[in-house]
């Protein structure tokens, strides 16, 4: 490379990586800087990651929150947005940059994941900040080994149906930025079994989305509700970002409160019998039947403490029977009937009335 040119990294860094080792050291929380500059924290997560464009607004408040001048600030991100688009388009030209065209590009934009550029080519630069990756290879590099460790991936190939899925695990990354949570502590998340339960009976997700999440940041797992691109076909996942952050992600792609909560129990369930020994994904593959089973009976379990597992057998059939059985066992009754459902008690037709169906509304989950 020509000395006039200058030095010319092959990768590319947003401001966020000086952002959120700035916020170390002062001690500075992401709600804290979310609040000093009065935006959300999707859009405090989003400038950490490099998706938001950092404006001269942003500069303003981050060199009175964390130091540097301002033109620092909109140097360094002048600086990313160039090596960006510099690597993006050796990735174009060179035939590297496939992986673009089996991403949902337009889920990823209408979600609000992503800012719809000015231009497509734009939006494309959008998308590869949203990954931290401009190629093929680092694409596939990152998200492959996600899958080998699930043991989801059935063949070498790799397919759109795993780029969407990678897609809504990388907004689950994105979107856990943003939680603050406190070290990984699998013996509260048991011991915080009871209060998680009683959320399934307050019925608006609005109100218990907020309180759930709180519940399990305490106890070091972030929890992310987030919508499934086309071609997604989990429902959840259950892994570790650091050896001290654990991540359940929903997707709530049935919409219904009974597998909304027993997803929820069952991603627990592989966090406190089985990591970090690997990522689980639930969809139709359940590729290690034990380990699902396991995690199948600790939902199960948790689920029914109050009464016992057994008492399911012996449920009048009902509704106020239900209703009666669903307050003593301290869950919302739609669970009551999904567990007979499974059980066979029922046919999967009968008292779905009793459940509430969750829609999604804009980009929050609600009723």
């Amino acid at each position: 490379m020509s000395s006039e040119m200058g030095f010319q990294p092959n990768w590319f860094a947003p401001p966020g990586a000086t952002i959120s080792v700035l916020l170390e050291e002062r001690d500075i929380s992401i709600e804290s800087l979310a609040g000093i500059a009065n935006k959300t924290l999707d859009d405090v997560s989003r400038l950490i990651c490099g998706v938001e464009p950092l404006t001269t607004e942003w500069a303003q408040i981050l060199s009175g929150c964390l130091g540097a001048s301002q033109n620092f600030w909109l140097k360094r991100e002048q600086q990313y947005r160039s090596d960006l688009q510099r690597l993006c388009e050796e990735a174009a030209n060179a035939g590297n940059a496939e992986w673009l065209g089996r991403i949902p590009l337009r889920e990823v934009v209408g979600y609000g994941w992503i800012p719809e550029g000015r231009t497509a080519h734009e939006t494309r630069l959008n998308a590869c900040a949203f990954f931290g990756t401009t190629t093929d290879q680092g694409f596939e590099r990152r998200y492959e080994a996600l899958f080998d460790g699930a043991r989801y991936r059935t063949s070498n190939a790799f397919k759109s149906d795993d780029s969407s899925l990678a897609t809504w695990l990388r907004h689950g990354e994105v979107v856990a930025r943003s939680i603050n949570t406190a070290r990984w502590n699998p013996k509260l998340l048991r011991a915080s079994q009871a209060e998680i339960r009683g959320l399934s009976t307050v019925g608006d997700p609005v109100e218990f989305i907020p309180r759930l999440r709180a519940v399990l940041a305490a106890c070091g797992v972030a929890f992310v509700v987030s919508r499934a691109p086309k071609g997604c076909r989990a429902s959840g996942v259950a892994r570790f970002l650091t050896p001290e952050t654990a991540l359940i992600q929903l997707s709530s792609r049935y919409l219904a409160d009974d597998q909304f909560w027993f997803t929820l129990f069952h991603e627990i369930g592989h966090l406190v019998l089985h990591a970090p020994s690997g990522v689980f994904i639930e969809d139709e593959s359940r590729l290690d039947a034990k380990l699902e089973e396991e995690a199948d009976d600790f939902a199960v379990n948790a689920l029914l403490e109050g009464v016992g597992v057994q008492s399911i057998r012996t449920v009048e059939l009902t509704k106020y029977s239900i209703a009666r059985f669903a307050r003593r066992a301290g869950i919302a009754p739609g669970i009551v009937v999904g567990e007979l459902q499974k059980s066979k008690r029922v046919p999967y037709n009968h008292f779905n009335y009793l459940k509430i169906r969750y829609r999604w509304n804009e980009s929050e989950l609600s009723l």
